[in-house]
């Protein structure tokens, strides 16, 4: 009989993704998935170190998964991801149930440690990464198995070399490591010709991408060229190494989508520094009014810190300043959480958690204010929608993404589901857009 896989992720595109492909794995292998631990005879907790609060969220959540192991031993509890890869053998330490702890890298490889995993003994898999492990990070080839067949997402590097003052993911995902071009082209043709609308190119730092003599708005160009997939979008960019030549590729070519994820985290210089970001608060502004200039209707989001060690409130009222100049359509805004070995540990962590909490709220209602005022201004106006999937607040309704990465609720029939229509947008809230179908667009014919 088949061995039964609950699995669940938690954190950014790159664990989902991670997550997508060893579900793919796991399915060809002969293994079963299951929507419910109860019924699993394995329990995967692919994990998340960005933050204190991921990682309380998937303390909690393993502990509940002990409850499944007390009354079945033969229950394999596993460990993967950023979380498994920082801690390590301190995880089955601390929690003896757990069977097998896989760093991001390894992840892939679970099922073979599955197979060979002894009965009733523990097992730590997370080494650290090397130029050996680099080089061997892309040989498996696996299609990510989507839980939206219409969009996907398509890893083009792992690891980040920036060593952000506040951030974690260099020492748990390792140093940047660049997929080949063919590779990701192969893999891009594979999703569009099983029903694949829309692709997302991730990486820790997209913008870094080189490969053999190829940036990475050389590769946007060629899988725009040299697929039959019909959006690309990207993320997630580094305000320091955004080129002209990307502008340009977002400005002209015709299948990549008008949005660019850009984090800020902060609007004060003092601060950047402090973060090692690589850039002044003028040097983003800079950026970001080229982009709106050259690229019509483009959508803008980013990520915010509030409360980093030392930021005094004249600090914090230059990021609500800079918000107020960029008007982002969307916001991502966290407060502040000392990393564990990274360089901000080092500083005093002074901001009062009230005070961080205050702060994040304000952010929170500022970018409220403008999202809702930015969306108010699209009423009337028709946009391209890749209908997605059924809402989640109505079952009766349709969601979909813009081209601009605006959510859409449209009324309409499961014939939507995967076509790219025409909508009309009748209302709005800082959140969502709601409109009405006007007809479905030309599908395109693919390439020969």
């Amino acid at each position: 009989m088949a061995k039964r896989v609950y699995l669940q992720t938690f954190g950014c595109q790159m664990n989902v993704y991670d997550s997508e492909r060893l579900k793919s794995s796991l399915l060809s292998q002969g293994y079963r998935m299951t929507k419910t631990p109860r019924d699993a005879d394995i329990i995967v907790l692919n994990t998340c170190s960005v933050r204190e609060k991921a990682e309380r969220r998937a303390w909690g959540r393993l502990s509940e998964f002990c409850r499944y192991k007390q009354k079945n031993p033969e229950v394999v509890l596993v460990a993967a991801g950023c979380m498994a890869q920082r801690l390590g053998q301190a995880l089955t330490e601390k929690m003896p149930y757990l069977d097998l702890v896989v760093g991001p890298d390894r992840i892939l490889q679970l099922p073979e440690y599955l197979q060979n995993h002894p009965k009733k003994s523990q097992l730590a898999i997370c080494s650290s990464r090397n130029e050996f492990d680099s080089q061997k990070i892309w040989e498996k080839e696996v299609l990510p198995h989507r839980k939206i067949r219409f969009t996907s997402f398509v890893a083009v590097s792992r690891g980040c070399n920036n060593f952000c003052s506040y951030c974690v993911v260099p020492y748990v995902r390792g140093p940047e490591t660049h997929r080949p071009i063919q590779q990701i082209i192969r893999e891009v043709q594979l999703l569009a010709r099983s029903g694949c609308k829309e692709v997302t190119l991730i990486g820790q730092n997209v913008n870094s991408y080189q490969f053999e003599g190829k940036d990475f708005a050389d590769l946007l160009q060629v899988v725009n060229d040299q697929t039959d997939i019909e959006w690309i979008r990207f993320m997630t960019s580094h305000p320091k190494d955004l080129s002209e030549r990307l502008v340009e590729k977002m400005a002209t070519l015709p299948k990549l989508c008008e949005h660019i994820h850009l984090p800020l985290q902060s609007g004060s210089d003092r601060i950047l520094k402090k973060m090692n970001r690589g850039y002044t608060s003028s040097d983003y502004l800079k950026l970001t009014d080229r982009i709106k200039k050259r690229v019509e209707d483009v959508s803008l989001s980013t990520d915010i810190i509030v409360g980093f060690p030392s930021e005094t409130e004249e600090d914090f009222e230059q990021t609500l300043k800079l918000l107020r100049k960029v008007e982002f359509d969307s916001a991502f805004m966290f407060r502040y959480s000392v990393r564990e070995g990274t360089k901000a540990a080092q500083l005093k962590d002074d901001v009062p958690e009230d005070e961080k909490l205050n702060r994040l709220h304000a952010i929170i209602q500022l970018q409220k204010e403008i999202s809702g005022r930015k969306n108010q201004r699209l009423l009337g106006k028709i946009f391209e929608v890749l209908v997605d999937e059924r809402s989640r607040r109505n079952q009766n309704k349709w969601k979909g993404k813009t081209r601009s990465n605006k959510t859409v609720i449209v009324d309409g029939n499961e014939d939507l589901l995967g076509k790219i229509v025409s909508v009309r947008i009748s209302s709005s809230d800082s959140f969502t857009l709601f409109g009405e179908v006007q007809h479905q667009i030309f599908e395109k014919t693919p390439i020969n």
